[in-house]
């Protein structure tokens, strides 16, 4: 992994442990962790479906259906085999650039999918894919300080 991608994962897990510290009603924290995750070039997701067209996959957890999301692809393998997968299937990533993956992902909610989680079973921080594109519009609007 290049030496910037690791320093951007680096701050994105420092942030999610700040986050799981400090509880999820701390806007500063949320916001931080968000603005790393929507920082990072691509989001990786554990690819299911034929390879002409593939799809990400979408496990049922507590809150519903979720996507499957990471922020590395050795994360994603490791998620898809924490999944139950096998390692022929862990071994299939699919990566959508940013910031195309921020709507490509909210556009899934029409599928009945109710949110994204990142970093299963590491960490596990999610958001409803309804906020997608609005947390995208406040960043925007919003630079950090």
């Amino acid at each position: 992994m290049d030496p910037a991608d690791e320093k951007m994962i680096a701050e994105i897990d420092a942030a999610a442990t700040a986050l799981r510290a400090a509880g999820p009603g701390d806007f500063a924290a949320m916001d931080a962790l968000w603005r790393a995750v929507y920082a990072l070039p691509r989001w990786a997701f554990i690819a299911r479906g034929t390879d002409d067209a593939p799809s990400p996959f979408v496990g049922e957890l507590d809150s519903g259906p979720m996507l499957f999301a990471f922020t590395t692809i050795a994360r994603a393998h490791d998620g898809a085999l924490s999944a139950g997968l096998d390692e022929e299937a862990a071994s299939r990533v699919l990566t959508v650039p940013m910031p195309d993956a921020i709507e490509w992902s909210a556009s899934f909610a029409d599928s009945g999918v109710r949110g994204i989680v990142f970093d299963l079973p590491g960490f596990g921080y999610f958001a409803p894919l309804a906020n997608l594109v609005p947390m995208r519009d406040y960043m925007a609007a919003n630079p950090a300080r």
